[in-house]
């Protein structure tokens, strides 16, 4: 409980105070109403959500004026709030300015960091308490509606109603001391509308921001939790590496939080405070794990403390621009662009990842106070260094590049080269968005290119370039903007753009197609448009062509141009040279020859030829730099060699006898693949030569080609003991046996289609063939037999062979497998029922051709027909059927032969056959054909 003081005992002199302020609300009735409106203007509008906030500003402005740091106390004793602090205690002149409304007792020069300065701030306790004491360790007051309302009546005045009286006009003294360790105690009575509780959380809540706001309160406790700030500024090394203006300087904030016992850090921010022209400006951004956090929703101006001015600036702003009395807005002439300056700073003392989440964005900004701010920092930041670069100093954005997709290995390697590119962390499209507001200009891959124009550097340089470039080409449009992207070659000039360049495996320049230099080469220069081109392609490339048929190159460019193609053969051994490359000059003999009239000096094919062949022997101080196998890959001879053309259109080929084999044939060949140089084989060396042919892989497949020139050559003009190959078979073709003699060769089989086989080529070949079939001391199949007459009459319908050009043989060879003298050529199938095997020669033939082969075999046999010399009568009608009946279906399975016109069924079928009108002999058969083409058949199916 309080009680009055006497006179002596109030030592602000209240009472004085007091008398003075009832006789001017007695003088003049209306200035008690004034003074009642004005205070209830402040708590209502003013102040009405602002008591803790200008609580804590006077608990800054007295440690100030103290020079010491605030500690602020806040709890509740039932329904009495008290808010303590350490500092200045409570003086006379602030008693005065207490209660004269609107007259502050503090001035610009009671001391540094001041804030308040219209003394109406105090007015904020009236929002929640119809009682207050202020309690100080110089003297403690109290103010009281209820005995303001005594005091007026008593004093004469005439009141409207208890409510119509200022709370903080009329001070009162009091003996109650502040709490303990505090020098001042602000003690309010709580009204009954207000929840005590409430009102904590919301200091609560307040607390952090004013800790950042007053820089002269360290602390602020609560009855169930603790705040404190700690401030530490940047030591010189980090000040120089953030590169801060003269104006500027930089610290860490830290708010911890103390609940339950337990402290933990609540924010962090980094600060730049920058003073300029006596305004001094604090940018705090505010960090999160060592990282600019999130944007908040939307921020205020602080000056210092929480004013309504809404900016949308993702970092806080403490601005010691002055506002009005209630602290909601700047004085009227106040600009405040102002506050922007320091901006730049803030972004060079944050980790370059995170600056640019602390530019402003125009979508954020929140009114034209904010406009205005946001305008000047966006001029304060265009044109400061802050902006991180690929490589070295920070970049002024408005003289800054950003590539979009930079990445940190095509930074590494451009950034000594352009000085303005932004880092790759920022070369985003997002962040492009927010730069190029401030300046930065955008370059995109073709004006990447462009700048790299005239650039010098190794072609080992420009791989890396290349493998950099390589995540940024996803699509054709990329492609397409680095069509004049450099490329180093190999002959030591740089090709603008990719295309028209090949990647070959080799190191060595190439005089007919121009390369990628090799330390250059990279997977994005085929996507640009290089070719990749095999040791084969390289090889068949019509400008080495050219090159290889210019008769005109001398003998230094033959050189050189040896040196290229012989890297390429080596550094593909599996490489298919065409076979034009057989034309290129070596040198031989002192001069230059070409490859394919060449062989080496050991080559295998001299021990066959004759000894006049007209072939050079290649140098041997050539094949010991080059080697053989690429000296034989290029054309020079070691064995047989071939010529090759694909869709051949005349026999132009320069090969023996083509000319015969090429009217042989009965379509043009699609390729031509043939060993030339046959015709000079020395005659007594065929079995060597043949044996060079069959053991080369390489001809395999032309050697196995019948109807090739090679094995038609081999067949008519190479021989062995006296005969061509085609006199010969080989031991596999046992179809053959007897009629064609096995040629004694190890190789035989493979050379099988350089031998005679089951078809008949001359009229040479046929006679051997009707020679050997009339040779009683063979021993020849009837199979071998029929097909091999069957051959020969097909040459004869084919028009290789003239029967009247054909000898005729002594002797025939009959089914039985024996030669005969006498027999007849079956041109009736149901003949051989009634000649004996050893009378007649069977024709593999057709039933449709067969009487008029069996004529023409006749005919070269000099035998008659089994048609012309039999006659046959069949003993019986037979009963009448059709080739439906079972007995003409079982026929058919069992011959193959289908019935037609009549037919007739005999259980025992007889006819009587008589040989050149002789007399007839009875003979059962199976089925006949007789003269009127009546079938007749032996009964078979059970009745």
């Amino acid at each position: 409980m309080t009680t009055d003081r006497r006179d002596n005992d109030d030592p602000f002199g209240t009472g004085r105070l007091r008398a003075a302020t009832l006789d001017a609300w007695r003088s003049s009735p209306t200035r008690l109403v004034e003074d009642s409106n004005a205070e209830d203007d402040l708590v209502t509008v003013g102040y009405r959500d602002r008591l803790f906030t200008e609580l804590a500003v006077n608990a800054a402005d007295a440690a100030a004026v103290s020079n010491s740091p605030a500690r602020i106390a806040v709890w509740l004793d039932d329904r009495e709030l008290h808010v303590a602090n350490t500092g200045a205690p409570l003086s006379a002149d602030g008693v005065r300015s207490l209660v004269a409304l609107r007259a502050s007792a503090k001035s610009d020069d009671t001391a540094a960091g001041v804030i308040g300065r219209y003394g109406v701030g105090f007015t904020a306790t009236a929002t929640v308490a119809d009682h207050v004491e202020i309690r100080s360790t110089t003297g403690s007051i109290r103010f009281d509606r209820a005995d303001t309302v005594a005091a007026v009546r008593d004093s004469g005045i005439s009141l409207r109603d208890d409510a119509s009286v200022p709370l903080l006009r009329l001070a009162w003294p009091v003996d109650t001391a502040p709490a303990a360790g505090f020098d001042t105690d602000v003690v309010l009575g709580l009204t009954p509308d207000v929840d005590a509780e409430a009102l904590l959380s919301d200091i609560a809540a307040q607390a952090p921001d004013l800790l950042l706001s007053l820089e002269s309160v360290e602390s602020i406790t609560l009855p169930d939790r603790s705040f404190r700030i700690e401030r530490t500024e940047f030591d010189a090394a980090e000040e120089d590496a953030a590169q801060l203006g003269p104006d500027s300087s930089a610290r860490r904030l830290r708010v911890f939080v103390d609940a339950d016992g337990a402290e933990r850090v609540y924010a962090s921010w980094l600060e730049v405070t920058h003073t300029r022209d006596g305004v001094v400006n604090r940018w705090l951004a505010p960090q999160s794990d060592a990282a600019v956090a999130a944007r908040p929703v939307r921020g205020v101006l602080y000056a210092p403390t929480a004013t309504d001015i809404e900016l949308g600036l993702p970092a806080r702003i403490i601005t010691s621009l002055p506002p009005t009395p209630d602290r909601r807005r700047l004085l009227p002439d106040v600009d405040i662009a102002s506050a922007a300056a320091g901006y730049a700073d803030l972004l060079r003392v944050v980790e370059p990842s995170d600056r640019l989440a602390l530019l402003p964005a125009s979508h954020r900004i929140a009114g034209l106070d904010d406009a205005r701010l946001t305008e000047a920092v966006v001029d304060e930041v265009r044109d400061a260094p802050w902006l991180p670069a690929a490589e070295g100093s920070d970049l002024v954005p408005s003289r800054a590049t950003l590539l979009v997709g930079l990445t940190d290995e095509l930074a590494d390697v451009l950034g000594d080269l352009f000085a303005d590119l932004v880092h790759p962390d920022l070369s985003t499209s997002s962040s492009l968005v927010a730069l190029e507001r401030l300046g930065v200009t955008p370059i995109g891959l073709a004006a990447l290119a462009d700048r790299l124009v005239g650039v010098d550097r190794p072609a080992s340089w420009w791989q890396r370039l290349y493998a950099a470039l390589a995540p940024l080409v996803p699509t054709a449009r990329e492609v397409e903007e680095l069509a004049a992207l450099p490329v180093p070659r190999a002959d030591g000039r740089m090709n603008i753009g990719a295309r028209g360049l090949s990647v070959v495996a080799t190191s060595r320049p190439l005089r007919w197609i121009r390369t990628v230099d090799p330390d250059a080469d990279h997977p994005l220069l085929e996507r640009l448009g290089v070719q990749r081109l095999s040791v084969a392609k390289a090889l068949a490339d019509d400008g080495l062509r050219a090159l290889v048929e210019d008769e005109e190159a001398v003998e230094d460019e033959d050189s050189t141009l040896l040196d290229e193609v012989v890297e390429l053969l080596v550094a593909d051994p599996a490489a298919a040279a065409p076979e034009w490359l057989s034309r290129m000059a070596l040198p031989a003999d002192g001069e230059w020859r070409s490859a394919d009239e060449l062989l080496l000096p050991d080559a295998p094919l001299l021990s066959v030829l004759v000894d006049d062949h007209p072939f050079g022997i290649v140098d041997d101080e050539l094949v010991a730099r080059v080697g053989a196998d690429v000296l034989r890959r290029i054309g020079v001879g070691w064995g047989f060699t071939t010529v090759s053309d694909e869709f051949p259109t005349a026999p132009d080929h320069d090969l023996p006898d083509e000319e015969l084999w090429w009217d042989g044939l009965a379509d043009l060949p699609e390729t031509l693949t043939a060993v030339r140089d046959l015709d000079l084989v020395d005659d007594e060396r065929w079995p060597e030569a043949l044996t060079l042919l069959a053991r080369d892989e390489s001809l395999e497949s032309v050697l196995a080609d019948r109807q090739g020139y090679t094995a038609w050559w081999l067949r008519h003009h190479a021989e062995i003991d006296g005969h061509a190959l085609g006199w010969y078979r080989a031991p596999s073709e046992s179809a053959l046996a007897g009629v064609r003699d096995v040629l004694d060769h190890p190789y035989a089989d493979s050379l099988a289609a350089s031998l005679g086989g089951s078809d008949v080529e001359s009229v040479a070949d046929a006679d051997t063939l009707l020679h050997n079939l009339a040779d009683p001391a063979r021993d020849v199949s009837a199979g071998a037999a029929s097909t091999t007459y069957a051959a020969i009459v097909r040459a004869c319908r084919r028009g290789i062979v003239e029967p009247m050009d054909l000898a005729v043989p002594e002797r025939v060879r009959a089914v039985s497998g024996r030669a005969v003298t006498d027999a007849v050529v079956i041109d009736r199938p149901w003949h051989v029922q009634v000649v004996d095997a050893d009378a007649m020669v069977v024709l593999a033939a057709d039933g449709a051709s067969l009487a008029d082969d069996a004529a023409l075999l006749a005919d070269i046999l000099d035998v008659p027909t089994s048609s012309e010399v039999l006659s046959a009568v069949v003993a019986s009608e037979g009963e009448p059927s059709t080739a439906a009946d079972t007995d003409a279906v079982l026929f058919t399975a069992l011959t193959g032969r289908a019935v037609d016109g009549e037919v007739r069924v005999h259980d025992d079928l007889v006819v009587t056959v008589a040989r050149d009108g002789g007399e007839g002999v009875d003979m059962s058969v199976n089925w006949w054909i007789d003269d009127r083409g009546i079938t007749h058949l032996r009964r078979r199916a059970r009745r």
